[in-house]
């Protein structure tokens, strides 16, 4: 089995027969009279049997909520990017830069690099595979000149090339209305290069009507791209 339920922002909690994996977890200022309407987690919800894989990309904010650290108890295991500075009280955190690859407990994650800080992560657990892009992705930005955006996709294309060998049942990939026009531009790369089974946009904050648009735009690919209309919604459910 495998539930996808959708947090905020680039935040993912993913439930499986005997794991749980929560990648990016932000709350923000969520002034919602339920906690679970903000999207967001209490240790007391998170059960004990089942091994918990606590994932982040990198050190930037909207990615890296140190309320996390409080939901840290025996099953709990930490995945940190290598730009977060090490924290010294915990002893089940495990670091990673880009191209490594490491097996905790009954996943194996593979870490790939990013168009902006930190990395990008494809974990197998329980005979699936789960792609998070954190900030990997196109990112053409209209005030930069020419050189930039040239430099911004082949660093881009450089490392979807490195993923292309994968086969990826769920991809979590940036489509960011910031981009303006170019907001599709590394989602629909993506999806033509690597084909994901699904296909689950991130990095929007609360403007969703950026999922629709770009599922819409990517209807007749061979990717599922799923639509996202509120926090703390389950997306997908098998």
């Amino acid at each position: 089995m495998i539930e996808i339920t959708y947090l905020f922002h680039s935040g993912f909690y993913v439930e499986l027969e005997k794991s749980i994996l929560i990648f990016d977890y932000f709350r923000d200022n969520c002034k919602k009279n339920r906690y679970e309407d903000c999207g967001q987690i209490k240790k007391e919800d998170l059960p004990d049997n089942k091994n918990i894989y606590i994932f982040v990309s990198h050190g930037h904010y909207d990615h890296y909520d140190k309320e996390i650290l409080t939901f840290n108890k025996e099953n709990v295991s930490y995945i940190f990017s290598k730009d977060i500075k090490p924290l010294g009280d915990f002893d089940n955190i495990t670091y990673m830069g880009k191209d490594e690859e490491i097996n905790i407990k009954d996943i194996m994650v593979k870490s790939f690099g990013s168009t902006d800080e930190g990395i990008s992560f494809l974990v197998s657990v329980e005979n699936t595979n789960i792609f998070h892009a954190g900030d990997l992705n196109w990112w053409h930005w209209e005030g930069e000149n020419d050189k930039e955006k040239e430099d911004a996709k082949n660093n881009y294309f450089k490392e979807v090339e490195k993923l292309k060998d994968s086969s990826i049942d769920v991809a979590f990939f940036p489509v960011d209305p910031r981009l303006e026009n170019a907001y599709y531009y590394g989602g629909e790369y993506f999806i033509n290069e690597i084909s994901p089974k699904i296909f689950i946009p991130m990095h929007f904050q609360d403007v969703y009507e950026i999922t629709e648009r770009f599922a819409e735009k990517m209807k007749d690919s061979k990717s599922e791209v799923l639509r996202i209309r509120t926090r703390g919604e389950s997306l997908y459910k098998k």
